[in-house]
């Protein structure tokens, strides 16, 4: 016979079963859906990528659903006619070069005439409706498990609203090819000729002139996960794409790669950074993969090393004037240069205006980079070497959140780095253009120090993807795997707003809490 329940507990008893109740409805109230928004170049063969990571996640019991923003702008412009100066287009061209402009053409279009996130509102109400239907079909009031796939971004503001509308159950894909292995799949595949397909290429990577146009360079490094397509075998996608898919899910085991864990040191790094101009970080890891060195961009001080917050006397470009000194002088050989051209030809002071302003965006005077106080992160990195011992930067990789300068290149080719890891381009670097000889971006190519794009988890999704969650083993010491069926997705998201749980938690608890008894009336007066 039992021994009988004290009152006490059997009152706690219930209370964690009502707390656990609420934790229960709460939890019923959790999305199931996931959106995935894809980015890549022009001639990256993003299809691929896509038809692979559909795959797997069908394999993990969810529903798909496939949305191509290209399809979207041709449908508004089919519902409501192509405007006077684009009536030459027409909306369904065949293959080639022209398929491409007119696509980049019309998504200009209407972010010139709406807004820049336009394309990104018409694909989340075609979220929307889609989930709607699907709703009505099962007549359920929650919405399926359902994966939402977005085919493609193209500007920066476009991921920024999807990432701010949908939390933690959006993810950014960036796809990214060597550039040659995107023109020859546009030259051979799509039979572009070269020069066209060149213009396609540079035109998609950042349209100058305009903050409507095509910003795929700005988009991708927004991105949560990188896959590299190098298009050799549609087989070398499966690998990555599974593994992403697994990630979203917590799958136990998966850990980081030399690669994520290099490029997470740099990002860490980085963020030391008190620089104006921007903020870069680089680690160098030795051939086992081990992190040997960090840097980041910023004042050297005397005895080695760079002011940090721990500095007594922190000297830093914030803290001693708050100025960037590289734009101060910077702005001062530009208008000496308009000054002498002044000087020969009479003009007036607005055009001396206008022609600083041209100087500084269309000339290599603007991106001169020799001027700032600061120590560049790669050579901080390089130069941490030196400083100790025991340690050499010979075959080694570098990790660096942006592409070296050619200054820094020059050092990292002396050096012996191997091989560099980057994920933001630097469009005023000339390492490519000055040392071809001794730099590659091919793989294949032996004798060169490779420059190469990141691929795997961003450093801002490292925590969220790695974190152990739940228990590694059960009760016997076996390993937990997950079932691909009941997998949650490790995004929480719910499908009420954070007041409405707030006052179903409250009015819940509250209704259980006796009710006090009322005060005693005033004594009466004598």
């Amino acid at each position: 016979m039992s021994a009988p329940v004290s009152k006490e507990r059997a009152t706690s008893v219930n209370d964690s079963n009502n707390m656990r109740k609420i934790g229960e409805r709460i939890e019923g109230r959790r999305s199931d859906e996931i959106i995935i928004a894809f980015c890549g170049p022009v001639g990256c063969n993003l299809a691929d990528v896509i038809r692979t990571t559909r795959v797997q996640f069908e394999e993990y019991g969810y529903l798909t659903e496939h949305i191509k923003v290209s399809d979207i702008i041709k449908k508004y412009y089919k519902d409501h006619g192509l405007p006077d100066h684009l009536k030459h287009l027409s909306l369904d061209p065949p293959p080639g070069k022209n398929r491409y402009t007119t696509l980049q053409d019309l998504g200009n279009d209407l972010r010139q005439k709406f807004d820049s996130q336009i394309l990104a509102a018409l694909a989340m109400a075609k979220v929307a409706a889609l989930r709607d239907i699907a709703m009505d079909k099962t007549n359920v009031s929650k919405p399926p498990k359902t994966v939402y796939i977005i085919d493609q971004l193209k500007h920066p503001e476009e991921a920024e609203l999807f990432k701010l509308v949908y939390g933690n159950i959006f993810y950014l894909v960036g796809v990214l090819s060597p550039q040659n292995v995107r023109f020859n799949y546009l030259t051979r595949n799509e039979r572009i000729p070269g020069h066209e397909a060149q213009y396609l290429i540079d035109r998609d990577r950042n349209e100058h002139n305009t903050t409507h146009g095509q910003k795929l360079e700005k988009t991708v490094q927004l991105a949560d996960y990188f896959i590299r397509n190098n298009q050799d075998s549609i087989s070398n996608l499966i690998a990555p794409c599974q593994r992403f898919v697994a990630l979203v899910h917590g799958k136990n085991g998966v850990t980081p790669t030399k690669d994520e864990s290099g490029m997470y040191a740099a990002y860490s790094a980085s963020l030391k950074s008190a620089c104006l101009s921007r903020q870069v970080g680089a680690a160098i890891a030795n051939k086992e993969g081990n992190i040997i060195s960090l840097g980041w961009n910023d004042v050297p001080k005397f005895g080695g090393g760079l002011y940090t917050s721990d500095s007594p006397n922190d000297q830093r470009c914030i803290y001693h004037g708050g100025k960037c000194y590289n734009d101060i002088h910077k702005s001062a050989l530009i208008q000496d240069i308009v000054k002498i051209v002044s000087s020969k030809v009479a003009v007036s002071d607005e055009t001396k205006e206008a022609l600083a302003e041209l100087i500084q965006k269309e000339t290599r005077a603007g991106s001169i980079i020799e001027f700032s106080r600061a120590i560049h992160a790669e050579m901080e990195a390089i130069l941490g070497l030196a400083r100790s011992q025991g340690n050499s930067t010979d075959s080694c990789v570098l990790y660096t959140t942006t592409f070296p300068c050619h200054n820094c290149a020059r050092h990292i080719i002396a050096a012996g780095i191997k091989r560099v890891v980057y994920i933001e381009p630097y469009e005023k670097s000339l390492a490519l253009d000055l040392h071809e000889d001794a730099i590659t971006t091919d793989e294949n190519h032996t004798g060169k120090t490779l420059f190469e794009t990141f691929s795997g988890v961003s450093p801002g999704k490292y925590a969220a993807f790695f974190v152990a969650r739940g228990k590694r083993k059960d009760t016997h010491g076996v390993a937990v795997d997950i079932i691909k069926t009941d997998a949650m997705h490790i995004g929480t998201e719910y499908l009420d707003p954070y007041q409405t749980i707030e006052g179903k938690v409250v009015e819940d608890l509250m209704s259980k809490v006796a009710p006090l008894p009322p005060p005693p009336p005033p004594p009466r007066a004598a």
